[in-house]
């Protein structure tokens, strides 16, 4: 029912692309579809649900999935999607005109696809479908945290008993079992590092590998490119050498879902240091 309902809200924006948008300070067009001003305005460090729809010059429309996001501070320099969500109120829907430039280059932070044309004038539709306020975000977000912490360390100490595990942890909680020790340089903050490496979970279930994409890992040490637990690990290690690091989800995403990465998650990696520059 409500995805039907936000199908109808579809045709009611792009129908609407030809009306007359008003223009912010930062040159963003926009035009409410529904407006509700009694309702509750989201303030910074809210947590909204948004659904968000993209319309081409093509006509092709795009519907995201139903998401959330923390309300931040909009830059009022260069127009963008989080700038028009600043403007609404829940239960709202407004319509953007912006070109895949903005889009892409100051909402989502990435370069315009080779394949788009930057000037090309585009249409984002966005829902917003609740608000969480920020208080009451963070205090249900510690309760689950509490939990989610309790039940990684039981999997954790289960895991390190059936393996017989006995590496006594790094104070950051780290755990790091040298597999291979390598006579090369020690890297140190601020160097160029190569390494190679497989990434599972305590369960034997691998999500990343750079041996299976023949590509191997290249990144500046100490700058915080990749998660703290690899980062600290190869830190410790010596060009040719392998080790297998144990990294609890405060040293790796937390309560964060990314990507086949669930909230409180414990990570393997298997790692090889194959080059310092």
């Amino acid at each position: 029912m409500k995805k039907a309902l936000f199908a109808i809200l579809m045709v009611l924006f792009f129908a609407s692309c030809t009306d007359s948008f008003k223009t912010t300070e930062s040159g963003l067009n926009y035009k409410f579809v529904i407006k509700n001003t009694d309702q509750y305005k989201p303030q910074i460090n809210d947590v909204v649900a948004l659904r968000m729809s993209y319309k081409d010059q093509s006509g092709e429309v795009e519907e995201w999935p139903l998401f959330k996001k923390r309300l931040e501070k909009v830059s009022i320099d260069v127009p963008t999607v989080d700038e028009g969500l600043s403007l609404m109120h829940k239960g709202d829907s407004l319509l953007l005109q912006m070109t895949n430039k903005e889009f892409f280059q100051f909402t989502l932070g990435q370069a315009v696809p080779a394949n788009v044309n930057p000037s090309e004038v585009i249409f984002i539709g966005l829902r917003l479908v609740e608000v969480i306020k920020a208080e009451e975000f963070e205090r249900d977000r510690q309760a689950a945290r509490m939990v989610g912490e309790r039940e990684e360390d039981a999997i954790l100490d289960n895991y390190l008993q059936e393996n017989n595990i006995v590496a006594e942890p790094e104070l950051s909680g780290l755990i790091i079992i040298e597999k291979r020790k390598g006579d090369g340089t020690k890297p140190t903050p601020g160097r160029n590092v190569t390494i190679n490496y497989t990434a599972s979970f305590l369960n034997g279930e691998m999500f990343d590998s750079s041996y299976k994409r023949n590509q191997p890992l290249t990144f500046k040490l100490g700058v915080g490119k990749v998660i703290q637990g690899l980062e600290e690990g190869v830190s410790k290690m010596h060009c040719g050498g392998m080790c297998q690091l144990i990294i609890p989800s405060p040293l790796a995403y937390g309560d964060e879902q990314v990507g086949p990465v669930a909230p409180f998650s414990t990570l393997v990696f298997d790692v090889e240091l194959v080059e310092v520059e």
